[in-house]
């Protein structure tokens, strides 16, 4: 017996590791889903948290992958409870709603209580159940009939940013970028243990059609619309342009606004570039953000727009809807936002012709979403002429201030003289430290035009200003503009600097500090101080964090 109490003790690693990779060959699913969950290989856990509605776990695969493991928690519904919901989901989906009556989220839910009630008069209903048994109930039958079934679980997952369902949808696992995990500096491409049958990506598609009202077939292979569900937006190829069938690919906007302060907590900015591009706004300079795809350029040009002045007009356009124009409103702001919505693969009309609207309607600073395309000379005509208002910001894609002056005067046709519009030019990189699969966001370099076109000068350096960024064309601009010396434009820069470093330090703590609101505050105070005169950086940040503890109650 000791000897075989032996053997087991040898064994049980192995026992363990066997039945690990059993489980990562098993799928499972309920009979009203058509989505499979994989069960979890290899590997070691790396964070687990939970979501609405589901469980997450983050683990390094033992293939050298980051594996998204979601357990939603219908999965892990009784047997009864999960008989139930797929009687309720077959009687809101067998019969078609009344002649004008448009089959939506609310339609859905109330149908979902009347199958529920009228199962309770039968009794057909084996037990009793809660108000809040019944009510997830209702929830669950509208995911699966009208919503998006398990990508909508997804969705509620603030830490993702993109889905991709890469064709064929049933052989490939459905992958996913996630950002802020613990354990991960900034952003990580996940595998996922999600597999989609081709019945659940039909109704995916179906449900996007309904929602946009534009088509999707052979006849017309692509899909761009809003899913009107957590801001998410969502890109479909289809045949014959995929041809191992439909390609599916979904961006989740925050639903927190961003701001320079909670961009410098997840390693994206540092105290002294927020305290630059603050000042640069608050200076009515001229900007575009530059970066590959995901490099944060419409994140950092959120955070831009609470840099502004409450007394300042800004236009936005878009589009795609993702600047927080509502909650800019909400807290005082002058915002009107225009939304060149491309319908009908007439973008480029649309950009234009919003674009010179927008040119048309009064003094204002100037935000594009995306500055592309033939749009982008009439654009600097305008920057040129004045006629586009005080302040121009953008974002195009590009990786440093050079290549973005040879795309827009070589490829998009600006003229040299024109370009020299731009003030400075904020570079976003990606970069994958030791070769790995975790890759972080960061700010790489901010530059202003020089003497002639073409030429740069940097503002910053490895995170800091640069050395003789007191004598650099845009501190002494905005000097001039403000009446005040270049060495007072500092003192301004560092009071910046340091208010964000103390909003950043409290942040970290609590996370209110980040928000939209207390950057307002940091800037209404500096503006009041420097109203009343001189500036004395210590007594301005001391004052500040003197202010901010009283709104908080703090001692």
């Amino acid at each position: 017996m000791r000897i075989l109490g032996e053997r087991n003790e040898e064994c049980a690693p192995l026992l363990t590791s066997l039945t690990r990779l059993i489980g990562s060959n098993m799928r499972e699913k309920p009979s009203f889903s058509e989505a499979w969950l994989i069960g979890p290989g290899l590997g070691e856990e790396v964070e687990h948290y939970e979501i609405a509605g589901a469980k997450v776990s983050i683990r390094n695969s033992a293939d050298g992958q980051v594996d998204y493991v979601i357990i939603p928690d219908e999965y892990r519904l009784e047997r009864q409870d999960s008989a139930l919901l797929r009687r309720v989901i077959d009687i809101v989906s067998s019969q078609p709603p009344p002649l004008g009556v448009l089959p939506d989220r609310s339609y859905m839910r109330s149908r979902a209580r009347e199958a529920l009630n009228s199962m309770e008069s039968q009794s057909l209903r084996e037990s009793p159940r809660t108000l809040a048994d019944e009510e997830r109930i209702c929830s669950l039958a509208v995911r699966y009939t009208v919503g998006y079934g398990i990508l909508e679980t997804l969705l509620e997952d603030p830490h993702i940013e993109d889905v991709y369902v890469d064709a064929p949808c049933d052989r490939n696992r459905v992958h996913v970028t996630v950002n802020g995990v613990s354990g991960f500096n900034s952003v990580v491409r996940c595998r996922s243990n999600i597999m989609l049958e081709q019945v659940e990506m039909d109704h995916v598609l179906s449900r996007l059609c309904r929602v946009s009202g534009l088509p999707f077939s052979e006849t017309h292979p692509t899909l761009e619309c809003d899913m009107g569900f957590k801001g998410a937006r969502a890109t479909a190829v289809g045949r014959p342009l995929s041809p191992a069938g439909t390609a599916l690919a979904l961006r989740r906007h925050s639903s927190i606004p961003w701001t320079l302060t909670r961009m410098m907590v997840n390693g994206t900015l540092s105290a002294e570039t927020a305290a630059l591009i603050s000042l640069m706004v608050d200076g009515r300079s001229t900007m575009m953000i530059c970066g590959p795809r995901g490099a944060g350029k419409s994140s950092l040009l959120s955070a831009c727009l609470f840099e502004f002045p409450l007394s300042q007009r800004v236009l936005t356009l878009e589009d795609t809807r993702e600047l927080p124009v509502d909650v800019m409103q909400a807290m005082g702001y002058k915002v009107q936002s225009i939304l060149a919505d491309d319908r009908n693969g007439e973008s480029n009309e649309r950009s234009r012709e919003a674009l010179r609207l927008s040119l048309r309607m009064g003094e204002s600073a100037l935000v594009m979403g995306e500055v592309r395309g033939e749009e982008v000379s009439m654009l600097y005509e305008g920057m040129r002429t004045g006629r586009a208002g005080s302040t121009v910001m953008g974002t195009m894609h590009g990786e440093s201030a050079v290549s973005l002056y040879e795309r827009v005067v070589h490829d998009l046709g600006v003229s040299p003289e024109a370009f020299m519009a731009t003030d400075a030019v904020i570079s976003l990189g990606l970069n994958r430290p030791r070769g790995s699969q975790r890759m972080r966001r960061g700010v790489r370099e901010i530059s202003e035009i020089g003497e002639v076109p073409g030429e740069f000068r940097p503002l910053m350096v490895n995170g800091d200003w640069a050395p003789d960024i007191i004598n650099s064309r845009t501190l002494s601009r905005i000097a001039s503009a403000w009446d005040m010396t270049k060495d007072q434009v500092m003192d301004n820069l560092r009071i910046r600097r340091d208010m964000r470093s103390f909003l950043e330090d409290m942040g970290r703590e609590d996370g209110e500090s980040l928000n939209p609101n207390w950057t307002r505050l940091a800037n209404d105070h500096l503006s009041a101080c420097m109203a009343e005169g001189d500036l004395d950086p210590h007594e301005v940040v001391d004052s500040f964090k003197d202010l901010y503890r009283r709104r908080r109650g703090i001692d």
